[in-house]
Order: C-alpha cells, then sequence, then structure tokens
C-alpha cells in the first residue's frame, strides 16, 4: 500500500510538473482549446501527488492530512491572486485532487 502511495504520488508530481513547465507554454503558444486544462492541471495533479506522497508514512487520520494539503493549495490560490479574480478552475482543481486520493 505505501508502495503504491509512493508510485501515485511520484508520478501525479511530475505530471504536476510537466503540465506546468511544459504543456501550459505549449498550449499557450499554440492557442489550443483545452478547456483550460492547462491551467488547472497542475494544482490538481501537484495536491493529489503531495497527498500520496504524505501517506508513505502511516497517520492515525489520514483525512487530516489530505485535507491540510487541500486547503494550502486553496489558500495559496488565495494568495496568489491578490488583487486580481480567483481563479476557480484552480480552487475546483485543488479540492477535487484532495477528494481524488480516495480512488487511488
Amino acid at each position: 500500500l505505501h508502495l503504491t502511495n509512493g508510485l501515485i504520488g511520484l508520478l501525479s508530481v511530475i505530471l504536476g510538473f510537466i503540465s506546468k513547465a511544459i504543456y501550459r507554454s505549449y498550449a499557450y503558444q499554440n492557442k489550443l482549446s483545452d478547456f483550460g486544462l492547462s491551467d488547472w492541471a497542475p494544482s490538481f495533479f501537484y495536491v493529489l501527488g503531495f497527498s500520496q506522497l504524505m501517506l508513505i508514512k502511516k497517520y492515525r487520520y489520514p483525512w487530516l492530512v489530505i485535507l491540510i494539503i487541500t486547503a494550502a493549495s486553496i489558500l495559496y490560490e488565495f494568495m496568489q491572486a491578490g488583487n486580481q479574480m480567483l481563479d476557480a478552475k484552480d480552487i475546483f482543481a485543488s479540492a477535487l485532487g484532495g477528494l481524488s486520493h480516495s480512488f487511488c
């Protein structure tokens, strides 16, 4: 079980990095109509990945670890927005990333 958490976590973090560092610029440069995937995918994959990586260690309340990671990601979105509009897709993707841990 811990190996599975580690592999899913590592793969998700790598996908988050690829979607932010490579795919996002590619999608913007080529004006892809990807339904915002290039914007919200990193939030989803990072929350899912870090949640899974944290669950390599056994916790008494694993749901609390997931909740803290998800809340931190959503808080980051609020801080990142500053005076700009919040990106609801990123907030939704972070929440979905936290919830999807139960499907892994």
